[in-house]
């Protein structure tokens, strides 16, 4: 597994692309729900395996992040709080 650098418009592109196969999803059910097949029979074992993996990873994806934008403004703070003389000296 390799670390792999991500940037607002990658994150938006991974959104996007789950928001594609939504879609897909969507259009199914509405198609199932207005032609009524008999039966449509999916392995979906597999599907839901990756969907879960895909929320844990999402999670803490969104954790590092936050925790990134912490060290940045903790970073950006103690920049701006001048140094004090120590005592004594």
């Amino acid at each position: 597994m390799t670390l792999q650098a991500y940037d607002p418009d990658k994150l938006d592109q991974l959104a996007l692309r789950v928001l594609d196969l939504s879609c897909i999803f969507r259009n199914m059910g509405s198609k199932a729900r207005a032609d009524q097949p008999s039966r449509l029979n999916l392995q979906d074992r597999k599907a839901h395996e990756w969907i879960s993996n895909l929320e844990q990873w999402a999670r803490k994806a969104e954790t590092e992040l936050e925790m990134a934008i912490l060290r940045n403004k903790g970073t950006a703070r103690a920049a701006e709080t001048p140094r004090r003389k120590p005592r004594g000296k």
